[in-house]
């Protein structure tokens, strides 16, 4: 019995500590563990894909950290030291999910979102549209344009980044909308807090309030959203394949539906977002 205990404790120690490890090496904008860390000039780091995309994301040339939001320049420095132990990290972690010892998330997605019941009428609401993005008169379309004169600069609106959020705003249960993306080569989707920062610099990662997919593939998405269970979900549209899931969210207020047509990039990615029925819907 002793010793039964005490390969339990020991078992229990050395998961407390590869999960301290892990939080450790996890990237603040998606969750998950490094990807080709790179470290920005204050000192923090994150996965290269994702601080370049969340600089991407903004209306202007300005730089900051998204974690302590001071400015620096666009030098991103690898950090290979980190890749190894990181690397390490996972390894550790798939042979202890193998053996049941940690309760790690599997890398598989929840159940697929297919009852009919779960598809939500999401519309755009324009009121939250930065200046630069037009909306179209039926609400379900979103793309980026010259600069909208005389726009009010109300509470809701985002001013520093290309984001509109949807009209409806969820509490409880679970929710399902696709998106066309078309041929866009960048865009974000998702769902972002009521209380979220409209008028200064943020973070587009859950410290924030944002639950978000940001991808260069082209097609249609489907967005998941459970309420209670504190996840959000992304689909190919297409087959249904899991793009990714964010896990164990927490929401303590309403959430909206967040889009982001990204900036236009070497006069390219001008196609709308657009809100459609589900193939199956």
């Amino acid at each position: 019995g002793r010793a039964a205990q005490s390969l339990l404790v020991t078992v229990m120690a050395e998961a407390s500590a590869l999960e301290e490890l892990q939080s450790e090496l996890t990237c603040p904008v998606c969750l998950e563990l490094f990807r080709d860390p790179v470290i920005l000039e204050c000192g923090h780091h994150f996965c290269q894909v994702c601080i370049i995309q969340c600089w991407e994301a903004k209306a202007d040339e300005l730089s900051n950290c998204p974690k302590c939001r001071k400015s620096c320049a666009r030098k991103l420095r690898p950090n290979s030291l980190l890749c190894n132990v990181v690397d390490s990290v996972r390894r550790a972690r798939t042979m202890d999910t193998a053996a049941g010892l940690i309760g790690w998330h599997p890398e598989g997605a929840p159940e697929e979102p297919e009852e009919r019941e779960r598809v939500t009428a999401v519309t755009l609401n324009p009121d939250t549209a930065y200046p630069c993005l037009w909306v179209s008169p039926c609400r379900t379309s979103v793309q980026v344009g010259k600069l909208q004169p005389n726009l009010p600069n109300n509470p809701e609106r985002f001013t520093r980044y290309n984001i509109v959020l949807g009209s409806e705003a969820f509490s409880s249960g679970r929710h399902y909308w696709e998106v066309d993306v078309g041929s866009k080569t960048a865009w974000g989707l998702g769902v972002a807090t009521a209380s979220v920062n409209r008028k200064e610099e943020i973070s587009l990662c859950p410290d924030d309030g944002f639950w978000t997919l940001v991808k260069r593939d082209n097609g249609r998405v489907g967005v998941y959203l459970d309420y209670g269970r504190g996840e959000v979900a992304f689909y190919d549209a297409g087959n249904m394949s899991h793009l990714f899931t964010f896990y164990d969210a927490k929401f303590k207020e309403p959430v909206f539906p967040y889009f982001n047509p990204w900036p236009i990039i070497n006069g390219h990615n001008r196609e709308p977002l657009t809100i459609v029925t589900p193939h199956w819907g």
